[in-house]
């Protein structure tokens, strides 16, 4: 079983499924990583038929040399070992790190066992520290700037001032400049003041992989402008949509509710500050629950952050918490809701949710940030309220329920999202290319 089975696990297990279902080989590839895994590694099994390989990774991620690329991941041989014995034509990256996972190192040896290399970018972390693209309470233009990247850098990652961050990037570039940063030991302030090197380092590994990858494909128009602002070649860079993920080809039993009140909302997703549900909670918290309900699905965690929710939402009777929602049932479970919230506190790329609130005839409701406002149509088949603002999104909501004929109006205009083959389509002309 995968450790984890989120978007992006999503999309593989169906893209490689499909392949299958079509005569194609495909094998699944991922690190065994000791230090949040501990225990026996299965080298090798089958999941859902298809054959998934595990090397083994020891580094710990956490070390300050992996995150600097001062030195490589330490299982990067048994990955090269697994590359001699599958004898790949196409190595197909789905996401890359800076710290001991998959990263350039992989894509070299790649490159160097004679395969073809394709890279899809599921997150924006290949030109953002942040992974974010949220700058000064903004969308950022995402151009790579030591500078800028840095101050913002400072900001999101340590909560300092405006003033602070500005201070600390002046510093800490100059200090890279003159050699000190690099005579260093490892410790708290040497990440600090190494931030700089970090922004550089974003900048030479996004050259050298646009050197060593055969084509990119980014899941977004958005995203592509930045890639291209970057410096990535048009020619080596495809956008792929996102399309509904899901390898069983069938149409969903979708029993279309008609609205009566309460206003039903629902959240479904990590907790996790990302994904913003603090808004929802602090958006919630003087509304009537006669008018409207918020039910949120995720899985609970072990953090600070999923407790912090749970006190503050305990007053709060128009909340409640579902728990995990079984994906298999994910479609069917939607369509039982008016709206679909997705407060997101940072730029997600494409999120596959909004595909699967279509699916099942249901509207959404996000924050306007590139990956939601590229798939939502304010007042046509959803609504956008301003970044980090729980005032924006109670307004949007409180217009729902005042206005009756909006939610219906916002239906009408839902189109049914692609289907998967499309993407599997897509994906074989590049191979074959």
């Amino acid at each position: 079983m995968p450790i984890s089975f989120a978007g992006t696990e999503v999309y593989i297990h169906t893209l490689a499924s499909l392949q299958k279902k079509e005569g194609h080989n495909p094998v699944i590839v991922t690190p065994h990583i000791e230090h949040y895994r501990p225990g026996k590694m299965v080298p090798h099994f089958v999941y859902e038929g298809l054959d998934v390989y595990q090397f083994k990774e020891t580094g710990n991620p956490a070390d300050r040399a992996f995150i600097y690329g001062r030195k490589p991941p330490e299982g990067l041989a048994n990955f090269n070992e697994l590359l001699h014995l599958l004898k790949p034509d196409i190595v197909h990256f789905h996401e890359l790190n800076r710290s001991i996972g998959l990263g350039i190192g992989h894509v070299r040896l790649a490159k160097l066992a004679g395969a073809k290399v394709l890279l899809t970018m599921h997150l924006s972390s290949y030109t953002c520290n942040t992974n974010t693209l949220i700058n000064k309470g903004k969308l950022c233009s995402g151009k790579i700037l030591d500078f800028k990247c840095s101050v913002c850098s400072y900001k999101s990652k340590y909560n300092f001032s405006a003033a602070v961050s500005t201070s600390l990037a002046r510093a800490s570039i100059l200090s890279d400049r003159v050699g000190f940063t690099s005579l260093l030991p490892s410790g708290r302030a040497t990440t600090l003041i190494g931030m700089p090197i970090s922004i550089k380092r974003i900048r030479r590994e996004l050259h050298e992989l646009s050197l060593h990858v055969d084509h990119f494909v980014s899941l977004t128009q958005w995203y592509k402008k930045i890639l291209l602002l970057n410096g990535i070649p048009a020619e080596k860079l495809t956008v792929i949509s996102q399309a509904l993920a899901t390898v069983k080809d069938r149409e969903y039993t979708i029993q279309k509710r008609l609205f009566q009140p309460p206003l039903r909302v629902v959240f479904i997703g990590r907790i996790q500050p990302q994904k913003g549900i603090h808004l929802l909670i602090q958006a919630f918290r003087d509304l009537d629950d006669r008018e409207v309900t918020l039910d949120i699905y995720g899985m609970p965690e072990d953090t600070p952050y999923y407790q912090e929710c749970i006190n503050d939402s305990v007053q709060i009777t128009s909340i409640k918490w579902m728990g995990f929602m079984n994906r298999e049932n994910i479609i069917e479970s939607l369509s039982s809701y008016d709206i679909l919230c997705l407060p997101s506190a940072f730029s997600e790329m494409s999120p596959l949710v909004i595909q699967e609130a279509f699916a099942a005839g249901v509207p959404v409701l996000a924050s306007d940030v590139y990956g939601n406002a590229e798939q939502i149509t304010h007042k046509n088949n959803g609504l956008l309220f301003k970044f980090n603002c729980a005032e924006s999104l109670k307004e949007e909501i409180v217009t729902l329920i005042k206005d009756k004929n909006m939610l219906q109006h916002l239906k009408d205009n839902i189109i049914a999202p692609d289907k998967f083959k499309e993407v599997n389509k897509a994906y074989t002309v590049l191979y074959n290319q």
